[in-house]
């Protein structure tokens, strides 16, 4: 693990509130002086992940898993620990150290530069090509498609020549190992010799939100197939992770609402055409990472779709997950099986403004898409349609909110809102007391010693280094304890009283920083904190005496001889130890 200065690291949590941090991936809501939203790494209806701001740790009941806010980033990213640090640092506007204590880290970070670098130089190469009497084609197809050259600027836009090597020879002349070439993604490698990736098409360059050219998509010119590449997945681009057209939404000011689109080409489009912010989930169904990506920037996002049946189920699956990350979702619709690209060059800026106005919002949408399920002109038909809508409603939060669609559902079916509300309530009230449940949890232990004593000592380091003297690492059972104590221990004869935040730091063990994360959600209150301590001492010393004991025993069933003798003696300076501790 990659080792910063304390100090540098220190000043790094206290710039990066886990609340804020954590609330880009998911909703969250203040309750008991918790914030608590679905967890972000497992499939849950009811919250069971909480943040604590004081504390700056987080902690989920339902997959046990918690730590800092550097160990959310990891998770959350699936980076390193030395990544996830540069992504705060970056947040934080601080500068890295200049001297950080990691090799294999410092490797990587190289390997990665190399890679951008290599992508800006093609991304160039491409660009220009555009622009010449090579890309002559590529140029009149975009300028036919409404794209001027403004608009190419732009995005980077370019086009790669229909030949085996154009990239791979510029690399190698500016100096490029072969090795860097391979791992960029732009070239394939067949009998081990490589040749460009893309060729004959017009590029549309990557970038990450910091205008980093990360990864390239290309379309085909004429009828070849695929009609779309990507760059395959590089140690910079993971297409799970990366939004098209997100460095553009993060050089505005302020972004109300974004459009979220299925293709390069709408997002260009759009743009040429005066919508400003507009990102592409770069040929996959949107993905958490994406939508956590875009809440940095957003909390409004119009989901526009193709108007056929794919586009349709793809627009369901991303409202559930925008809804799943906090954002409001409405949904742009259009007619005769368009896409935002052909829509957008027929109608214009006036047109798409009409659907924007006109979008419904998520539930209205999911109503509208289940009422096509049944023949609601039939008495059965509009039935099944009230219970399956009713379903839908239920989910609906906000009381106000609910009402209204029960209200909307009764006139449209002819049932009366009381039984709309009373079907929509099965589920929910099981949903509620569930819920209330896991928040109540925080207040409840069944924690024996250790736990309780740890959980104070992590609330109150100054205590321990009195506690030092009265107890060990080896009167802990379970080893996360064990590590946990001598961590918090080695920072207070550092000098140091380390936060939750900062003794999580130095804790390597996945198991360790997850039982740290779970402790600082005991509540542990002290009125005469002296004598909790030593009698926390007494107790994991007898427990200690205790199970050694019943060791003993148990080898003493088998033992003959000397060696009985001597077991038979040690049992009896164990139990003069319980003697003394019971005086």
């Amino acid at each position: 693990m990659a080792r910063f200065p304390d100090g540098w690291l220190s000043e790094l949590y206290s710039r990066n509130d886990i609340v804020d941090v954590v609330s880009a991936h998911t909703s969250l809501t203040e309750r008991s002086g918790r914030f608590w939203g679905l967890c972000p790494f497992h499939k849950e209806k009811t919250p069971s992940f909480s943040v604590s701001r004081d504390k700056q740790v987080y902690y989920c009941f339902g997959c046990k898993q918690g730590g800092n806010v550097v160990n959310f980033v990891m998770k959350a990213e699936n980076v390193s620990f030395g990544e996830a640090i540069e992504i705060l640092s970056r947040r934080a506007g601080m500068e890295l150290p200049d001297k950080i204590d990691d090799k294999e880290y410092m490797l990587l970070k190289r390997k990665k530069q190399q890679i951008k670098d290599l992508n800006k130089l093609a991304a160039r190469y491409y660009h220009e090509t555009l622009f010449s009497p090579q890309g002559r084609k590529a140029f009149e197809y975009l300028k036919n498609r409404g794209i001027d050259e403004p608009v190419m600027k732009r995005f980077g836009l370019g086009y790669a020549p229909d030949g085996w090597d154009s990239v791979l020879e510029l690399a190698r002349s500016k100096g490029v190992p072969d090795e860097t070439i391979r791992e960029s993604g732009l070239v394939l490698v067949k009998n081990n010799n490589m040749y460009d990736a893309f060729r004959g098409r017009v590029m549309f360059p990557i970038f990450s939100p910091l205008g980093e050219v990360v990864a390239f998509g290309g379309r085909v010119l004429g009828d070849g197939t695929p009609k779309y590449l990507n760059t395959k997945e590089t140690l910079v681009f993971n297409k799970r992770r990366n939004l098209y057209g997100i460095d553009l939404i993060r050089r505005m000011a302020k972004v109300k609402s974004a459009v979220l689109v299925e293709g390069y080409m709408d997002v260009v489009s759009l743009c040429a055409h005066g919508v400003k912010a507009a990102v592409a989930s770069l040929g996959t169904a949107l993905t958490k990472e994406q939508a956590a990506l875009l809440k940095r920037y957003t909390s409004e996002v119009f989901v526009a779709y193709d108007g056929d049946e794919a586009g349709e189920i793809a627009t369901m699956k991303a409202i559930e997950t925008l809804s799943a990350a906090g954002f409001r979702v409405r949904v742009i619709r259009f007619g005769d099986g368009l896409d935002p690209d052909e829509f957008v060059k027929t109608r214009g800026l006036k047109g798409f403004a009409q659907l924007v106005k006109n979008a419904p919002d998520s539930i209205s949408y999911k109503l509208e898409v289940k009422k096509k399920e049944f023949d609601v002109s039939t008495a059965d038909g509009k039935e099944r349609y009230a219970i399956a809508a009713a379903k839908i409603i239920e989910g609906i939060e906000s009381p106000i909110i609910k009402e209204r669609y029960i209200k909307k559902l009764a006139e449209e079916t002819g049932f009366s809102p009381g039984s709309i509300s009373g079907e929509a309530q099965k589920k929910g009230a099981q949903k509620n007391s569930n819920a209330n449940n896991r928040y109540n949890r925080i207040e409840k232990t069944d924690d024996g010693t250790e736990s309780l004593l740890l959980a104070f000592l992590l609330g109150s380091p100054a205590y321990a280094q009195s506690v030092s003297g009265m107890v060990s690492e080896e009167d802990f059972s379970f080893g996360p304890h064990k590590n946990i104590f001598s961590a918090l221990l080695g920072s207070v004869k550092k000098g140091i009283q380390p936060t939750y935040a900062e003794l999580i730091s130095e804790l390597g063990a996945e198991e360790d920083v997850n039982e740290a994360a779970r402790l600082s959600g005991l509540q542990v209150v002290a009125d005469d904190p002296g004598a909790f301590l030593k009698d926390c001492a007494a107790k994991l010393k007898k427990e200690r005496l205790m199970r050694r004991r019943l060791e003993l025993a148990k080898l003493l069933q088998t033992a003959s001889g000397a060696e009985r003798s001597k077991l038979l003696a040690e049992i009896s300076e164990l139990d003069k130890e319980f003697i003394k501790l019971r005086v």
